[in-house]
């Protein structure tokens, strides 16, 4: 059996259990009731490009008023290097299809009305609700911070299988995904980023 075989083999296996373990968690009675869907998709609104979007909107205009651009300018070109590479992993390499397209016939609903884009791998929602746990633990110094978000995040996981739209395999990689992005970025790119961005502040700036 030649190597590429074994981990097509592997691979397999894993998504066999991945479609198991989701149809299994969907099926249950408890998790399909009507408040908890609506939790689901009440709390899953907090992960949504849509929040974080408006957070980094609010910080630009923060550091208008006060000069203090440091965590607009580390959030700003973390997600830029992470979207590269999430988008990269998502529709270029593993192009996975969400649970509700490939379980319609099992009854699983698209229980999350934003979602217009059918590709599932990893969850967005929870690689970046991570990724933004370590940014903001690392800005303000505080690892206690970044329990929080782990906590929280362990939740959106949840939510986001109960509305159809990830597979447990796409959470999981959701938190490594997440951890990853932000090593590479805190831990190595960072400095780059911050003097070019400060690099175009000075050109741009009418006072530079």
């Amino acid at each position: 059996m030649t190597l590429e075989i074994s981990i097509k083999l592997f691979l397999k296996k894993i998504e066999d259990w991945d479609n198991r373990v989701f149809l299994d968690l969907y099926e249950r009675k408890f998790l399909r009731k009507k408040s908890v869907v609506k939790f689901a998709q009440v709390y899953s609104f907090f992960g949504n490009i849509f929040i974080w979007g408006s957070l980094w909107i609010f910080l630009g205009i923060f550091g208008l008023i006060t000069k203090d651009y440091d965590l607009f300018i580390l959030m700003t070109a973390g997600f830029e290097q992470s979207l590269i590479m999430y988008l990269l992993i998502r529709y270029i390499i593993v192009k996975r299809n969400r649970p509700y397209i490939k379980f319609k016939e099992h009854g699983v609903k698209q229980g999350d009305e934003l979602i217009r884009e059918k590709r599932s791998f990893p969850s967005g929602h929870v690689t970046f609700f991570l990724f933004f746990g370590f940014v903001f633990a690392f800005h303000f110094n505080s690892w206690q911070m970044l329990l929080i978000f782990i906590i929280l995040d362990i939740f959106m996981a949840i939510s986001r299988v109960i509305l159809g739209v990830h597979y447990p395999i796409d959470v999981i990689f959701g938190f490594i995904f997440g951890a990853i992005f932000a090593f590479s970025y805190l831990a190595l790119t960072y400095p780059y980023w911050a003097e070019f961005y400060y690099w175009i502040g000075n050109i741009l700036s009418p006072f530079g």
